[in-house]
Order: structure tokens, then sequence, then C-alpha cells
């Protein structure tokens, strides 16, 4: 079978069962927001080497922080969510992944089953809302003996 061109990397992945990197979903659905072809296309439009692009696909590497937040912020995706997905899978000790579950959750995000995956479970501001008002409740009770 050979593979289908434009914008089919992940679904052709998704079909023969492997495993697309946190960074490779991102930078594909990147792609295709900004109508880029192919990964050189991609990686230009990043300022980035081609290379890099190709040693996301072949080591399962993960991109630096600064163009998961670009690549995010053009889609206007939630940046913390993919940063936290890149750290997850970067992490091979299981005391380490359980620290990252640890804060998605306290961020207010949930694992998916896998535990690649962060889902959402509230709106992407009314989790930080609920955060929010947490935080100034609990300041509040600390300023109440002070008035």
């Amino acid at each position: 079978m050979s593979q289908p061109s434009f914008y089919t990397h992940l679904e052709y992945a998704n079909q023969q069962g492997e495993d697309v990197s946190a960074t490779i979903q991102l930078f594909e659905k990147y792609k295709l927001h900004i109508g880029a072809r192919t990964d050189s296309a991609g990686a230009a439009a990043l300022g980035i080497k081609c290379q890099t692009v190709s040693n996301w696909r072949t080591r399962g590497s993960q991109a630096e922080p600064r163009l998961i937040e670009a690549m995010a912020t053009t889609l206007e995706a939630d940046v913390g969510e993919w940063l936290l997905r890149a750290q997850i899978e970067q992490s091979f000790d299981a005391s380490n992944r359980e620290v990252w579950r640890r804060m998605s959750r306290r961020l207010g995000y949930r694992l998916g089953s896998i535990g690649a995956v962060l889902i959402p479970t509230a709106a992407q501001l009314g989790g930080r809302l609920q955060m929010l008002v947490a935080d100034s409740a609990a300041l509040a009770e600390n300023l109440a003996p002070l008035t």
C-alpha cells in the first residue's frame, strides 16, 4: 500500500497501527492550517531545517518548546496541552511520567488511556478560571485576619 499524499501522515499512521508523537500530530495540523503540502514547506515556515522534522519522525524526538508554542499559537490551540504531551512522551522513567501526569491534572487536563494524550476537562479558559477563583478564595482567607 502506497502512502497517500497531502495531510494524510496521521491517517496513514493510524491505519498502520503506528503511534504518532505529539510533535508530529501538532506539525501535521500546523502544515494543514498554513497550507504547506510538504515537510520542507512546514519546516521553512517555522524557520527550521527539514532534517529537524525528519528527526521528529524517525527518532521520535520532540520539538523544542519554542516551536511547539509557535505551532500551537498559529493554530489557536492550548500551548500548555501540547507542551505537556511532549514532555510526558519524553519521560522514559515511570516516576517522571507520573510527575507530569500529576501536573497535567493540576492544570486542568485529564490524561487519555494511553497516557500521552491530554484532554481538557473543561473549556480551555474555564479550567484556568476555576483555578483563579480557587486561588483568589485562598488569598481572601489568608488576608481576612489582617482586616
